[in-house]
């Protein structure tokens, strides 16, 4: 087990309280059936500034993920892990209407894919955790990974993230005791994971940092990983846990690589990221929320002296 994943109590208090959401039954109905802020780039957190071109490495970027992701290079990036936003109909996400028609929303995510898919290396990698939406009966892991082999990407591995979520386990969902409308409930997310252009990615060997037991337990694609306990510490209604970029970056770069998270959130992806030694870049277009990623790479930075 990685010193990085602060396990907590796996069926915590976090864990047992559901994600609340108001007014579903209007949000489902607008699925069923946008604000685009100027970007403004912060001040650059003070580990290591590194430019390739006219665009800085190791920074939290605020804005739209479309519009910063165009300022890039091509084939800029080695790795991009990232998870959505859901559009489950979350209030409290600053500058993003999380309850759009899905035609819409998958519209959407397309254009950040195809962003995705041009400043990726050629035999670099994409992870993408999704967290499925039954309710709605769309099976959104299967949309994305579609999405991403229209782009031309190589589907590399699905991986089966088991959270052993029990919140209302024994709440009886649709029908009860009948086969009218049973409603299936899940504990597991998942990680869609495509390569560009191939799937060996060459580096040195001096710059590989996984080990033996962790290669051999890692490439079983079901990981127990108990999800995020910190919520309410972190502010952010959506949080995965560190264990989660500690082992996709492990497992799918080299020390020195450039990691992209375009949904950044409050920073946990480039926060393992720099403690791993990898550059890093960090999207998201709320500035409460860059502001917390800054902050944790400023605590992480103090810890070294």
């Amino acid at each position: 087990m990685s010193k990085l994943w602060r396990v907590g109590n796996p069926l915590g208090l976090e864990m047992q309280k559901a994600i609340k959401v108001k007014d579903k039954k209007r949000k489902k109905e607008i699925r069923l059936g946008q604000r685009t802020p100027t970007v403004e780039m912060d001040d650059p957190i003070s580990q290591e500034i590194h430019r390739r071109g006219d665009f800085e490495l190791n920074r939290i970027y605020c804005g739209d993920c479309l519009e910063v992701m165009q300022t890039m290079p091509d084939e800029f990036v080695d790795l991009i892990i990232t998870s959505p936003p859901y559009n489950f109909g979350l209030d409290d996400y600053e500058g993003h209407d999380d309850t759009r028609s899905w035609e819409t929303y998958f519209q959407w995510l397309n254009e950040v894919f195809a962003e995705c898919y041009r400043v990726l290396k050629h035999s670099g990698r994409i992870c993408v955790n999704v967290q499925p939406l039954f309710s709605d009966y769309i099976p959104t892991h299967h949309i994305v990974s579609q999405q991403l082999r229209d782009l031309g990407l190589l589907f590399k591995a699905e991986i089966l993230w088991e959270k052993h979520n029990y919140n209302c386990k024994y709440t009886a969902w649709g029908s009860w005791k009948s086969p009218s409308m049973p409603y299936l409930k899940y504990t597991w997310e998942f990680i869609e994971v495509f390569c560009k252009g191939e799937y060996k990615k060459v580096g040195r060997a001096e710059n590989i940092d996984i080990t033996g037991d962790e290669f051999k337990e890692w490439v079983y694609a079901k990981w127990d990983i108990a999800p995020e306990s910190r919520m309410k510490e972190l502010e952010h209604p959506a949080v995965f846990p560190e264990e989660i970029p500690y082992r996709l970056i492990r497992l799918f770069s080299y020390k020195g690589d450039v990691v992209l998270d375009p949904f950044n959130g409050v920073g946990t992806t480039t926060l393992v990221a720099a403690r791993l030694k990898r550059n890093y870049i960090g999207i998201d277009i709320s500035e409460k929320y860059c502001q917390k990623a800054r902050e944790r790479l400023r605590e992480y930075q103090l810890s070294l002296f």
